[in-house]
């Protein structure tokens, strides 16, 4: 059984030895839920975060490290409200225990994602699939997460300009106040994690979000990642006809959305300056164009 080289390397970086050890432990973590599942596990999938493979022609195998954000938990909770609307299928999960957290899921076909569509199909596609799990989400998971939790804007960042993390700091506590009746949001709706079964779609990977629904506009519209003109006037165009594609689609407001896409934009800056990548000068350009 192969632990990928980014997965070990993802690993040990976030938790050290710790994290190391767990992935000498994997090949056994492996063995036990093919067993105890009755599925036959292929390679994994080159991720990073998580350990990822098929598990026969219908299901996929996730497997993760135990931490305190319980990602692999949260996403076994998200995926059971949604219960297959708009999402893949739980089929099983495992998330008790100290050594792993681990589900099996629905695996679709053929399973490819919007990153290569256009945006004239892609942000539709993003719209419907996203007001599907709105409608199917109206009661909140207990390890959902506040959409305020997710960075503290007022701190900021030393590395971020200080007036821009205050305007996206007061548009969230404006968006919060104002927000109507709250749903369950998958939190990362981006092209990568959204894949087609058969002729509908599908997300995979929620973070687990409750709050305004507009809230899944602001990463769609960050996404693909290289395809944003660094020519200000480009931008702003290509942004508010992305927004007038995902809008109504997703059933919100179109004003909403561009100020969850500042939020969005400038909490994924605070995050890469945080995992000491540096200014993200891209998520920074979006959040001054649409402020």
């Amino acid at each position: 059984m192969v632990v990928p080289a980014a997965l070990r390397s993802a690993m040990t970086a976030a938790h050290g030895p710790a994290g190391a050890a767990w992935c000498d432990r994997l090949p056994g973590l492996v063995a036990g839920y093919a067993d105890r599942w009755g599925v036959p596990v292929g390679e994994p999938f080159p991720v990073a975060h998580h350990w990822v493979a098929p598990a026969g022609a219908g299901a996929v195998l996730k497997i993760g490290y135990p931490a305190s954000e319980r990602d692999v938990a949260r996403e076994a909770a998200m995926l059971a409200t949604w219960a297959g609307h708009g999402a893949v299928r739980l089929l099983a999960a495992d998330v008790g225990g100290d050594d792993a957290e681990a589900v099996l899921l629905e695996r679709v076909h053929p399973g490819t994602d919007l990153t290569a569509a256009p945006d004239e199909e892609a942000l539709p596609l993003l719209g419907r699939v996203a007001r599907a799990l709105h409608t199917a989400g109206r009661a909140r998971p207990a390890l959902a997460l506040d959409a305020a939790a997710l960075a503290d804007l007022h701190a900021g960042h030393p590395a971020l300009p200080r007036a821009l993390s205050t305007i996206a700091a007061d548009l969230l506590d404006d968006l919060q106040a104002t927000c109507g009746a709250p749903v369950l949001c998958h939190g990362d709706l981006h092209h990568g994690n959204v894949l087609r079964s058969g002729t509908a779609t599908v997300v995979i990977d929620p973070r687990g979000v409750w709050g305004d629904p507009a809230l899944d506009v602001g990463v769609a519209l960050l996404n693909p990642l290289g395809s944003l003109p660094a020519e200000r006037t480009d931008l702003r165009a290509l942004l508010e006809r992305r927004l007038a594609l995902i809008c109504p689609a997703m059933g919100v407001d179109i004003d909403r959305g561009r100020g969850w896409t500042v939020v969005s934009a400038v909490v994924s800056a605070l995050w890469t300056a945080q995992d000491g990548g540096g200014v993200d000068d891209t998520a920074l350009a979006v959040a001054d164009v649409l402020r």
